[in-house]
């Protein structure tokens, strides 16, 4: 989400728009004179869903004291001043398919009252589901939100033209939060590619080492845990990604992949999976056998040509917010 924020931010600031930016805490300070930002009071992090309610009561303070009436308040998190949101997922709402005990807490009342009001507000006019596969979460979540809900605002890359060189017996996963993500069954996959292709090596870019060190100890090498880095590097030499998640809300890494022409074997639970063309892999059925997985990377790996590249470039969804914006009733 931070990315995709910032690189919006800086794509309409370049097209001429003025933005304000409220938020907590600054890493990079803005390189374009049209963008302020405005750091908010931090709240403690814990509990988040407390954190978010005071956060969004600190906006609302804010706009109320800055604003003339004439902004257009675009939001990105759960807000209540919003005309605008992108709403970048999972909704909090899939609680509403687990046991009844954990819809019951003051967490989750608190959370589903934030989304619900991020999403059906009077003052909210336009919802972007980042996906098509949240766009239809939403949907059948939010009712009171049908008339809002647009066709999704996918996230977009920086179009690039320049050949790499591959190296074929590199595979990469990419994911923070690993579990979601599926890499334990990408460790079963890359184990069993292994076989047919013993000089493989599995990266993997996202958890702390020591958080999966465990999922490799009866390999007697062929990976490297990277941590938390820069994954472009990593992206541009590797083959294939493979990221059989269980709840991926778009999956960002997947379209950077393709950007510099590595081939990608993904689940259909990712939002970007109606996308995926054949030139630029595959999507499986995340019911799939690790088998049927292994076989579709074995046909990935083969496959010498570039994938295609995914996604817009971001100048271009700015110009689609900037033509939104001028449909706000202020």
């Amino acid at each position: 989400m931070e990315k995709y924020v910032w690189e919006l931010t800086n794509s309409l600031a370049r097209q001429g728009v003025d933005v304000c930016v409220l938020c907590e805490s600054v890493e990079l300070p803005p390189s374009i004179e049209n963008i302020q930002i405005h750091q908010l009071k931090p709240a403690f992090p814990k509990p988040r869903w407390l954190a978010m309610f005071r956060f969004s009561g600190r906006v609302s303070n804010w706009i109320k004291s800055q604003s003339d009436g004439s902004w257009i308040v675009h939001s990105h998190e759960r807000s209540a001043v919003h005309h605008v949101t992108t709403f970048h997922g999972p909704p909090f709402a899939n609680v509403y398919s687990k046991p009844w005990w954990k819809r019951i807490s003051m967490r989750a009342k608190a959370w589903l009252f934030l989304e619900k009001r991020e999403l059906c507000a009077d003052n909210v006019q336009f919802v972007l589901p980042n996906s098509d596969h949240i766009a239809t979460q939403l949907t059948g979540y939010y009712p009171c939100a049908h008339n809002k809900i647009l066709a999704p605002a996918y996230p977009a890359v920086h179009r690039n033209s320049q050949s790499f060189k591959k190296d074929r017996h590199s595979i990469v996963f990419v994911g923070k939060e690993w579990k979601r993500k599926g890499l334990e069954k990408a460790v079963a996959i890359a184990e069993k590619l292994r076989e047919v292709h013993q000089d493989l090596k599995l990266v993997v870019v996202g958890p702390q080492p020591q958080e999966i060190e465990h999922l490799f100890a009866h390999w007697p090498g062929g990976y490297e845990l990277l941590g938390w880095v820069d994954a472009q590097p990593i992206l541009e030499k590797s083959a294939l990604l493979i990221h059989p998640a269980y709840n991926e809300p778009y999956g960002m890494a997947i379209a950077e992949a393709s950007n510099v022409g590595t081939r990608i074997v993904i689940s259909d639970q990712c939002g970007i999976a109606s996308q995926v063309q054949a030139n630029s892999g595959q999507v499986v059925d995340i019911g799939e056998s690790v088998d049927t997985w292994v076989s579709v990377c074995l046909q990935e790996l083969e496959n010498v040509d570039p994938a295609q590249m995914i996604g817009d470039d971001w100048k271009v969804l700015a110009e689609k917010h900037i033509k939104l914006y001028r449909k706000v009733r202020l």
